[in-house]
């Protein structure tokens, strides 16, 4: 008989193998119920196969010639080949911004910053002829694109410097960055080297992250002020704001592109230093920024009342009440839908082809239609394009996410 000196406690026994690893994934998310079995039978199958038969295609039947005879027309489109050291100065300061954001924010910042680091690394010792179709790259290109590492690790210095590691430094460097580099891109006539190029030279993928990054830039504050303004009490201001928005939103975007080019210079008088590039950003920002204006509104009406009550009646003016209690949590709050946004302005960058620029996409599609060698490959060039957009919106998505996170979006 056990006396309760020498009586011990069974030892817990570990659950069922079953219930553990991905066999017990497999019965929780898989075959939970006879539906859910029911459909993961049926789908598993025909997932498998279409992965395999897409698997047998991209590395056994498909001819990626046409991507790798001609990197450099899909970087940057039409730029002068003897001035590509131009963009690629460029791309040499926008690594410095990945750096900065690593050592500053860390976590998934950090982790873009190193694939990122590691795509440059591919791109300058693979063996492709980039920048001269058919041979090894010059040693110049090679070594400008290798130099994103030391300029990476730069970035990476000033973001862990105490003097230099603030958001409003990171700010500013990247408006500074984005002006020296449309001043590099378009050149200074009169400087060695620094030969006008005619933006409707600018193509490929360089052409769809300016629009991209100009129509971010601008759209977000532009957005801001429109949602403001809509809620204004001046009736002026209000309707202004009310028709911009709703004439933009009612508005195709191609619609607004064919606009931009073909009715906006007759309106400017002759010889308007306006080119083509520029009057495409410009419509692109202005529609984004009508469809911002909505989500940042819904975010504010999404605010109680009470909240902006009681900020007045402690004594805060009404700009206080706006700026420092209401504007940041409807933003808070918007995050998706914002980034949402974004992702759409960046995919309908693509939409400049249908007025004559050489987008990455129509860049492909001409050297598709120039080349009788390469007339069927247009699938592989269909392939390519979407998964460099993907690449893109994936980012800002998973970026997204963890501000989200970051923030506590979605708890209370």
């Amino acid at each position: 008989m056990a006396t309760a000196e020498t009586w011990q406690p069974a030892p817990s026994l570990p659950p069922p193998r079953t219930e553990t690893g991905w066999i017990g994934w497999a019965r929780a998310n898989l075959f939970g119920n006879w539906l859910s079995g029911l459909v993961t039978v049926v789908t598993v199958p025909v997932i498998l196969w279409a992965a395999w038969r897409m698997l047998g295609w991209l590395f056994g039947t498909a001819d990626w010639t046409l991507i790798a005879s001609r990197p450099q027309q899909y970087l940057i489109g039409l730029y002068p080949t003897e001035l590509a050291w131009r963009p690629l100065t460029g791309w040499l300061l926008v690594s410095i911004l990945f750096g900065m954001a690593a050592a500053m924010w860390g976590g998934a910042a950090r982790r873009i910053a190193i694939g990122y680091g590691a795509v440059t690394v591919l791109l300058g010792v693979l063996p492709y002829g980039l920048f001269h179709e058919g041979v090894i790259m010059p040693w110049w290109v090679r070594a400008l694109i290798l130099a994103n590492v030391l300029t990476i690790g730069l970035g990476y210095g000033l973001g862990s410097n105490p003097r230099t590691a603030k958001p409003r430094t990171f700010v500013l460097g990247g408006i500074a960055i984005y002006v020296f580099l449309l001043l590099l891109l378009t050149g200074l006539p009169g400087f060695p080297g620094m030969e006008e190029v005619a933006p409707r030279k600018w193509g490929g993928l360089m052409l769809n992250l300016i629009l991209a990054v100009s129509g971010i830039f601008f759209a977000f504050p532009i957005g801001v002020l429109l949602a403001l303004g809509r809620r204004s009490n001046l009736p002026v201001v209000k309707i202004l704001c009310v028709v911009f928005i709703e004439v933009f939103r009612g508005v195709p975007l191609i619609t607004l592109l064919f606009m931009s080019q073909v009715l906006v210079p007759l309106a400017l008088p002759a010889n308007f230093p306006v080119d083509s590039v520029t009057r495409a950003a410009i419509v692109i920002t202005l529609f984004s920024a009508a469809y911002t204006a909505e989500n940042i509104r819904g975010g504010l009406q999404g605010l109680h009342p009470g909240q902006a009550e009681a900020a007045r009646a402690l004594g805060l003016p009404g700009w206080q009440v706006t700026m420092l209690i209401q504007l940041p949590q409807a933003i808070r709050n918007v995050i998706p839908a914002i980034v949402g946004q974004f992702i759409a302005l960046f995919k309908d960058t693509s939409l400049v082809y249908i007025v004559g620029m050489l987008d990455i996409l129509e860049m492909g599609r001409s050297i598709v239609q120039g080349n009788v060698q390469f007339a069927d490959n247009a699938r592989e060039l269909f392939i390519f394009v979407a998964a460099v957009f993907w690449v893109f919106t994936y980012t800002m998505s998973f970026v997204s996410r963890r501000v989200e996170r970051h923030l506590g979006v979605g708890r209370r």
